[in-house]
């Protein structure tokens, strides 16, 4: 239903809920994200508080877990919305295709702008038709552009400066969109606003807002498959040397028919006779609650929640806040961006090593006092550097987390790091923890101590059989839990590469012959 970041399967997360509450229980995700545990606990009959600092993400709870939208009417208003709406987007894709008039679906520009490639489909027609652009229809391509004025609202903020994911001095939201798909995206909002109304306008604006990406400038081609194969936007906002530029309308079409499909399948846990479009309900007595409080001040009573499940932010992996004003921008919403738990290297915020440990800490810490005694909590994160993992594996020690478990638990996406490094982990680590009623003592050591405590351990392990990053990353950390030890930063596949071998079968050995020592 949208492109938020790091969606879990729903399947692993009810097997989570069946496992450590019972039913009219309440459950906790601190840090909810997409929704995607507390909206799976809320249907298994737990009573759920889904908080998230983000107002996008709360913006997509709230459309997630509302049972009163009406898809009738839904559509209905987008058959009025598309009746206003498709002449002007046709208006601004009209293409002459060999004397003939059609709409292009999808353009293909270069860092200039300029058209280099168009498909379109002919009326009636399955499959689209690819066509070069020659310069000077490239040229009428823009001047139409250049020559129109829009009147419809759009934002404009400027977004926080930060190389890591290209967010450039004085860009802007609407610089990530051409003229051509900004003008459409807000009459689409405009005909939204005037020709619908309370939940189903909200379903409209989900939807509205899952496409903004599809129709950027973050589209990038994928080569391999064609220059016109489109990719999809992950994270940060560059645009390579060419970028495809798609039809607002139609794939918000598309959008739409997953947002409603999603909506279906939801409400089918809810409706009598497989009648989605009934309003009468079963028996279903369980609650939810969307909140959008910081996860170091939680607004709960103490040991009031029977089991927590959190997917914490993954330090400087993905920047939320930064990225998702691609999406508050339109909504008119604006994030808590000073009590952001986060790594940013942006120069414009505090959001540095320290930051993170400090307010993981301090959230973790929360999540103790709201948990009952003896009750347990589960958390993911994938991280292999120092300042990640370290800081929340050290937390939990610290605030009397006993692990109970620890699995893998496959990713419905990954972050680019994890798709793109071949050693790094893939997908989460799941672990489970068991709050004690009492903090026991631990085990505090330099990082210097744990890395030569690691090193030892990796190098013994790798005696008796080769193993993959996530192997060694569950074996790390399991010791670390059992034996508590709260350390500085290590950066765990800095260790593995300065002293192990990566074979190409993706496994680590120990070299065939030890290294030799320095001596001074």
């Amino acid at each position: 239903m949208h492109k938020y970041w790091g969606k879990k399967p729903s399947s692993n997360l009810g097997a989570l809920v069946g496992e450590y509450s019972d039913e009219g229980d309440t459950l906790l995700d601190p840090f909810s994200g997409y929704g995607v545990f507390c909206c799976e606990a809320y249907i298994l009959g737990r009573n759920v508080i889904s908080n998230d600092l983000n107002p996008s993400a709360n913006f997509i709870n709230t459309q997630l877990f509302d049972k009163d939208v009406d898809l009738k009417m839904v559509q209905k208003h987008w058959i009025k919305i598309k009746a206003e709406y498709t002449p002007f987007v046709e208006n601004w894709f009209e293409w002459n295709a060999d004397g003939e008039k059609v709409v292009l679906i999808s353009v293909l520009r270069n860092k200039s702008n300029l058209p280099i490639k168009a498909k379109y489909k002919m009326e009636g027609g399955r499959k689209a038709k690819e066509i070069e652009i020659c310069t000077a229809d490239a040229e009428k391509y823009l001047e139409f552009e250049n020559t129109q004025t829009i009147h419809d609202w759009y934002p404009d903020l400027c977004v926080i400066e930060n190389s890591r994911i290209s967010a450039r001095r004085g860009m802007t939201v609407a610089s990530l969109f051409t003229k051509r798909t900004l003008a459409c995206h807000a009459r689409l909002l405009n005909l939204i606003e005037k020709h619908s109304s309370g939940k189903e306008k909200e379903l409209l604006k989900l939807a509205f807002t899952a496409n903004l990406a599809n129709c950027s400038k973050l589209v990038p081609p994928i080569k391999s498959r064609g220059d016109m194969a489109p990719g999809a936007w992950m994270t940060g906002f560059y645009t390579g040397e060419t970028y495809i530029e798609n039809n607002v309308l139609d794939y918000f079409e598309n959008r739409l028919s997953k947002a409603i499909k999603g909506k279906k399948e939801y409400l089918q846990c809810f409706m009598r006779d497989n009648d989605l479009f009934s309003n009468a309900k079963t028996s279903h007595n369980s609650t939810y609650k969307v909140t959008k409080n910081d996860a170091k001040k939680l607004n709960l009573a103490n040991e009031s929640i029977d089991y927590v499940f959190a997917d914490p932010p993954y330090g400087e992996a993905v920047p939320y806040f930064e990225q998702s004003v691609i999406w508050n921008s339109w909504l008119k919403m604006m994030p808590d961006y000073e009590n952001e738990i986060v790594i940013s290297d942006s120069k414009a915020r505090d959001k540095g090593n320290l930051n993170f440990e400090n307010d993981i800490n301090a959230a973790f810490s929360e999540i103790r006092r709201v948990l009952k005694n003896n009750k347990y909590f589960s958390l993911t994160y994938h991280s292999l550097s120092g300042y990640e993992w370290s800081a929340i594996t050290n937390t939990c020690v610290k605030n009397g987390f006993e692990l109970h478990k620890f699995e893998w638990l496959v990713q419905k996406s990954f972050t680019p790091r994890q798709i793109n490094r071949i050693q790094s982990i893939k997908g989460d680590v799941l672990v489970t923890f068991k709050k004690l009623p009492k903090i026991p003592v631990f085990d505090e050591v330099t990082s210097e101590e744990l890395s030569t405590i690691l090193e030892n351990k990796i190098h013994d392990w790798l005696q008796n059989k080769s193993l993959n990053t996530n192997q060694i990353f569950l074996k790390v950390m399991e010791m670390v839990f059992k034996e508590r030890i709260v350390a500085g930063s290590v950066d765990l596949l800095g260790i593995l590469l300065k002293n192990f071998k990566f074979c190409d079968e993706k496994y680590w050995t120990l070299y065939d012959k030890p290294k030799l020592q320095a001596t001074g």
